[in-house]
């Protein structure tokens, strides 16, 4: 039986309106009921995943929560921090400095507060979506004199696609891990550090081994977790690389249930 599920936020568990589909609360809480541990595992700051946590139920003594892509992992109930990993400030203003040569958005997590310098109305919906209140700063480099948690960017896919390669050509990827997060989100998170990082360190405090485990998601940022997974899954609207890398395709999208699928086959019919 497997003891443990990884799962995506966006595009994932929510359907594309932001919200959780009944369907799969109901078999969150079948799934824990048998002793299957639930986990959100998102890029998402751990203000913005306490408000999905209340709503499933796992506010409670016990539960467990990744955010930033593995950069940090804590108790939900008492929201104690028990691993944290930081972008160094030298290198996020690096990736400040890039991202500032491009149309984009761009905002830096530092100590639970989201910053950024231009208001612009992506910025407001992300924010709005991700139920946190921006702080305007004159420069985004004064955020990064500390390490942060991580710099995000927003844009049109095919200016993201740039950056990236120009990430590479100044050999940027050996300061820092980046990844698209979805097709219009780009990020810059600490060197070597993602969701299969955290699945490791998760299953390391928990005592499970990874054959034991679920991963589930649909977009670049979550092929580490898949990977290394017992059973990597990925949604039906996930993109073709993570389908190639996951063990399992579900049949259903985000929109219909698909974490309720996977639920329904691999744990409680089991």
């Amino acid at each position: 039986m497997y003891k443990l599920i990884l799962c995506d936020l966006d595009a994932t568990l929510l359907d594309d309106n932001k919200n959780i589909p009944n369907i799969n609360i109901v078999n969150i809480k079948k799934a824990i009921d048998k002793g299957c541990r639930f986990v959100l595992s998102s890029g998402r700051s751990n203000m913005s995943l306490n408000n999905f946590n209340k709503e499933l139920g796992l506010n409670v003594k016990g539960c467990y929560c990744i955010g930033y892509n593995g950069g940090i992992i804590y108790e939900v109930d008492s929201l104690r921090v028990l691993i944290e990993h930081l972008l160094e400030g030298k290198f996020a203003v690096k990736a400040v400095r890039l991202c500032r040569e491009y149309n984009v958005d761009l905002m830096v997590y530092y100590n639970e507060r989201l910053y950024f310098e231009k208001p612009s109305e992506r910025i407001n919906l992300y924010a709005k979506r991700s139920k946190l209140i921006p702080i305007q700063v004159d420069n985004l480099e004064n955020v990064c004199a500390n390490d942060v948690s991580k710099v995000i960017i927003i844009g049109r896919n095919c200016i993201l696609k740039d950056i990236e390669g120009e990430v590479y050509n100044r050999k940027m990827d050996s300061e820092m891990t980046t990844f698209f997060s979805a097709d219009d989100l780009y990020e810059f998170n600490p060197l070597n550090i993602d969701k299969g990082t955290a699945l490791d360190e998760l299953s390391n405090i928990l005592k499970i081994d990874k054959s034991k485990i679920i991963a589930i998601g649909d977009n670049m940022n979550d092929i580490s977790m898949i990977r290394k997974a017992g059973l990597g899954v990925a949604v039906r609207n996930g993109t073709d690389e993570i389908k190639a890398a996951a063990d399992y395709i579900t049949e259903k999208t985000n929109n219909e249930g698909a974490v309720a699928e996977v639920i329904e086959k691999f744990v409680l019919n089991m």
